[in-house]
């Protein structure tokens, strides 16, 4: 009897180990017909790339997943993503309306769908203001930065509330790194001291600590890195000769940056105000054909120095300073040391006259 009993015990044990070692998601979405999905996700340390055959709108997929995680779901034409967890799963729903796929299985996408709903009326009153940045006279762009401004605290705030209520949640784990991809270190630090030790020591915790300690190297305080690179002539510019004495203002961007090309000329009104100070700017461009660099400048004049050395997001200061999107912006001190990061529009200007001594809007007023 004791022998069946640990037979018996030992198949428990392998099946439970199988569970949770493991996710089995089973889809079954219309107008998917014959085809194939590819799931990006995942295994430990490893990221991965899979393609699933789609038959009848039909697919299973089996991997050793350990813990949740969100992934990317792409269908032909389409893509959406999704949180995952160890065990059985299941999607049904059509490719033509991925945002209203039942998914089964997965709390920490429940987690995410309801979160989705409390931050949406948010979000709903942030989308027609997006497109009017760039193209309204300097009062009412100040008026733009602060609402918008204001909806960001909001969205902040809900996510603080939710990280501090649920520090152990997978959860509360992505939206701290989806914090980190584009702010800045002490915003990020401020919310991953928020999280649970036992979710930090997950694989998506490690990677989150990995790229806080990439943010630190832009942190205020932190020594800018030096660096050459050339300009529209050919000719090498040194950034520690060029930061000598004065604030540089450093502005990475691209021609194909819809944002970046809107910010410029409001940044083009702030050097005219402060270059009679120790201010210059100097923009560094993620271009890889020099045709395509120089053409946009020659449309957009600005009349400061512009280095680009082709590489694009291999560019060796991305790389270090672990930038993922543009316009990503650094001002530096005379002293070589990061002053500020992502200042734009009036909050820059804030800043310089802070500085400076200025008051923007009078001297705004004198140019016009």
């Amino acid at each position: 009897m004791k022998f069946y009993t640990t037979i018996i015990f030992s198949a428990l044990l392998c099946s439970t180990q199988s569970l949770f070692g493991q996710i089995r998601l089973t889809g079954q979405l219309s107008k998917l017909g014959n085809s194939q999905v590819m799931i990006e996700y995942y295994e430990g340390k490893n990221k991965k790339m899979i393609t699933l055959p789609v038959a009848d709108g039909k697919f299973i997929w089996q991997a050793p997943v350990t813990e949740t995680q969100k992934i990317t779901m792409i269908f032909p034409g389409r893509a959406t993503y999704m949180f995952i967890e160890p065990g059985n799963m299941t999607i049904t729903g059509s490719r033509d309306s991925l945002e209203y796929l039942k998914i089964t299985g997965s709390k920490t996408n429940d987690e995410a769908i309801a979160y989705a709903r409390a931050i949406k009326p948010i979000e709903e009153q942030e989308e027609p203001l997006f497109p009017q940045y760039g193209k309204l006279d300097a009062e009412n762009e100040a008026k733009l930065e602060r609402k918008l401004d204001s909806l960001s605290l909001e969205k902040r705030m809900l996510a603080d509330k939710y990280i501090g209520t649920h520090p152990e949640s997978a959860f509360s784990l992505h939206l701290v790194t989806d914090f980190a991809r584009l702010k800045t270190y002490e915003e990020v630090l401020r919310v991953y001291n928020k999280l649970g030790k036992k979710v930090k020591l997950t694989w998506e915790g490690k990677r989150l600590t990995e790229r806080l300690a990439i943010l630190k190297r832009s942190a205020i305080g932190q020594k800018m890195m030096d660096f050459t690179e050339n300009d529209t002539t050919g000719k090498p510019v040194n950034f520690a000769n060029y930061n000598k004495g004065k604030y540089v203002y450093i502005d990475f961007w691209a021609s194909w940056c819809a944002p970046c090309r809107r910010e410029i000329p409001n940044l083009i009104k702030t050097y005219q105000t402060f270059k009679t100070n120790q201010f210059a700017v100097l923009s560094i461009s993620l271009d890889e054909r020099t045709n395509e660099w120089v053409n946009a400048l020659e449309w957009l004049k600005m009349p400061w120095t512009q280095v680009c050395n082709l590489k694009g997001w291999k560019n060796e200061l991305v790389l270090y300073y672990g930038i993922l999107g543009v316009p990503t912006t650094l001002l530096i001190g005379p002293d070589g040391k990061i002053v500020a990061k992502d200042l734009r529009g009036e909050r820059l200007n804030a800043k310089l006259d802070k500085i400076f001594g200025h008051d923007y809007k009078t001297e705004e007023l004198k140019r016009d």
